[in-house]
């Protein structure tokens, strides 16, 4: 072992207030996991209608990454005509929609160029537009902040002057915001609401101002010239394709490694940390439906209403696996400034669109590592 890493145990922290917040069913761990899964029978939520979308042109910038290739997917079956962005790559080939690249089109582009940005508007005359593409890394925005503040808040800005142009077809633009704009949020405020009284903004990064920019832009230009502005505020969204450096992939990649006798350890960076996941195909789906049947310029929370510590999603992971290995702690993969806790409340989304999360964490978990099975090239590349 090269690095002097340190075991679970001696990091793990749980205070009254975690357990509160147990008891209250707002987190999920290996003793409430029956529980927890009993709850996603029969639920019941709302789908995209496939006559709103049928022949609409649609456009996802980022429609290469993770969440923009889900929603390319779905919005394929719903019968919508695809184009997209993509960040131009060394090689010309993008993993993510590379089973779909004959079904779709799109163009490398760099969206902090407005001339550029304004090309493909005037050449698609776009009816639906998902804005997706950001550096969403939070690492990233500490080692690049100048970097990352640039490219988030330029493309956001020509992509809404492009939407103005040529607006006359337009029907919607969702902004994928996030929830790392609620950043610091107290125990007492969990869970958290779109309502800013109740949850301020106070983002610990540089990318959580980004998408502050990010919801404020959209609202702007609703308020100012009428664009059909929709915003949702994502929590952890996982599952197949995730990128390699995100700590479910980090963790995913692991347990294979371990099931293949390559690793008899797991490590990670802060295990105390407590998420909300859903999984990609739930998230996707809120943003079609929020487009459909939301509220111009209102936030809607994209969450399942539940977290989950780093600790617990690993240990969570190695009882569907049947391992026993231990987890190690290293201090080089801990943020400078980190959000202790992130729980939604999605009552808003469920109350007025009708979505509601259908897939249990347990299936992003199983979803991840099948995913990294089939694609065993990643299992080795260096994540952190």
């Amino acid at each position: 072992m090269s690095k002097n890493y340190i075991p679970i145990e001696k990091v793990l922290e749980k205070n009254e207030h975690i357990y509160k917040l147990e008891s209250q069913g707002f987190i999920i761990n290996s003793n409430n996991l029956e529980n927890y899964l009993k709850q996603f029978e029969g639920v019941d939520s709302k789908n995209p209608t496939e006559s709103f979308w049928k022949d609409k042109r649609v456009l996802i910038t980022g429609l290469a990454g993770f969440a923009g290739s889900h929603l390319a997917e779905y919005l394929l079956n719903l019968g919508a005509e695809v184009y997209g962005t993509v960040r131009r790559h060394a090689v010309p080939k993008y993993e993510n929609i590379e089973h779909i690249r004959d079904k779709i089109s799109f163009q490398e582009m760099d969206l902090t160029s407005l001339e550029r940005t304004l090309s493909i508007f005037k050449k698609i005359q776009p009816q639906h537009i998902f804005h997706l593409a950001a550096e969403s890394f939070v690492p990233t925005s500490f080692r690049e902040p100048n970097r990352v503040m640039y490219n988030n808040t330029a493309c956001t800005v020509n992509i809404f002057e492009a939407a103005r142009v040529y607006d006359s077809d337009l029907e919607s633009i969702q902004v994928a915001c996030s929830s790392e704009q609620y950043g610091l949020v107290g125990i007492d405020e969990i869970p958290v609401t779109e309502e800013l009284k109740k949850n301020p903004f106070r983002p610990r990064s540089i990318y959580g101002i980004t998408k502050v920019v990010t919801e404020y832009t959209a609202n702007l230009y609703n308020k100012a010239y009428g664009l059909p502005s929709f915003i949702t505020r994502g929590f952890n969204h996982e599952g197949p394709r995730r990128g390699l450096q995100f700590v479910t992939s980090v963790i995913h990649r692991q347990i294979i490694r371990v099931l293949e006798g390559k690793q008899n350890n797991i490590v990670i960076g802060n295990p105390n940390a407590i998420r909300d996941f859903t999984h990609v195909i739930d998230t996707v789906r809120a943003y079609i439906l929020v487009c459909e049947k939301g509220r111009k310029a209102e936030p809607y929370n994209v969450c399942s209403g539940k977290g989950i510590s780093i600790a617990d999603y690993i240990e969570i992971c190695k009882t569907l696996y049947d391992l026993d290995v231990p987890v190690l702690i290293d201090s080089d993969r801990i943020r400078p400034s980190d959000v202790p806790i992130l729980i939604g409340n999605n009552e808003k989304i469920k109350s007025e669109i009708g979505w509601a999360p259908l897939y249990p964490i347990t299936k992003i978990m199983k979803d991840g590592i099948s995913y990294f099975q089939e694609h065993k090239e990643f299992l080795d590349i260096e994540s952190h």
